[in-house]
């Protein structure tokens, strides 16, 4: 018995391993490191002519030695540091952007209507009536909305009242396709949020347990839960506001296609009732 893989599956895998492996190569530039610079060992040349100089007998200043430069905390420092929360935090952002970057691959290979569809499917009805609403589904056959106002128009047999419902139940299967993996988007822009406070909150305890165990209260003290709050909260947030903003813009696409079937099928329906209210007068 063969098992088949649903396309979406296979993309969403596809860009999720793309993602984690720009993520392995970039992560060393992200957070660039300073350098502390070794002194250079004089020549022979110049400790030759050190020892025929003259001796000085003024006591040479002192030169502060440079305080050696704090690297700067890579990627993966500030992931250990966050705790355990930043672990759900990485796997919700893997799924979105994961499911995220599917959806946008889908939508741009994918024909749902042409800029001025309407219009000139209003043009042709008012040039051809009927007949012109079919030459102008043929000449657009390999678009979305095309297929469902054919399929309406295939099951209606010149009936208005099919029509409009061969058109309702195609464009829900559409849209029910357009919309997969819109919930997982809203899911983890809703729940990483959460999983950040939850980081802060575990910060905080952490930070006032080392209080409560110190014998003298410093800045140092504090300073590891502090930061650990801080970070899962910025890691929550740069999760949910990214997979919202996927989900909004989506969300706004498949709303235009829906409005644009309705604009298309309305037309359609007026002619049909033309064209029956005709045929009943004659």
């Amino acid at each position: 018995m063969k098992f088949l893989i649903p396309k979406t599956a296979v993309r969403t895998l596809t860009f999720t391993a793309i993602l984690l492996t720009l993520l392995y190569l970039l992560t060393p530039d992200l957070f660039s490191q300073t350098e502390t610079k070794t002194p250079i060992a004089p020549t022979q040349t110049e400790a030759k002519d050190s020892k025929d100089a003259p001796v000085s007998t003024e006591k040479p200043v002192e030169e502060k030695a440079p305080a050696p430069a704090k690297k700067s905390p890579g990627l993966v420092d500030l992931f250990l540091v966050g705790g355990w929360t930043m672990w759900p935090l990485a796997l919700a952002s893997i799924v979105g952007f994961g499911v995220a970057f599917e959806r946008l691959y889908f939508f741009f290979t994918t024909k749902l209507v042409s800029k001025g569809y309407n219009q000139i499917l209003e043009d042709k009805i008012e040039e051809k009536g009927y007949d012109g609403a079919l030459v102008h589904l043929k000449e657009n056959g390999d678009q979305r909305i095309t297929q469902i106002l054919a399929d309406g128009i295939d099951v209606s047999s010149g009936d208005p009242d099919l029509f409009a419902k061969g058109v309702e139940r195609e464009a829900a299967e559409v849209i029910t396709l357009l919309e997969r993996g819109l919930t997982i988007l809203a899911s983890v822009s809703t729940i990483a949020p959460l999983i950040g406070f939850l980081g802060t909150v575990s910060g905080m305890i952490n930070a006032f347990d080392a209080i409560a165990n110190a014998d003298q209260v410093n800045a140092k003290v504090v300073a590891g839960g502090i930061k650990e709050a801080l970070i899962t909260t910025a890691a929550g947030l740069i999760v949910a506001i990214p997979t919202m903003s996927f989900y909004q813009f989506l969300t706004g696409k498949i709303n235009g296609f829906a409005t644009e079937v309705e604009e298309g099928a309305n037309k359609i329906y007026k002619e049909l009732l033309r064209k029956k209210g005709a045929l009943a007068a004659k």
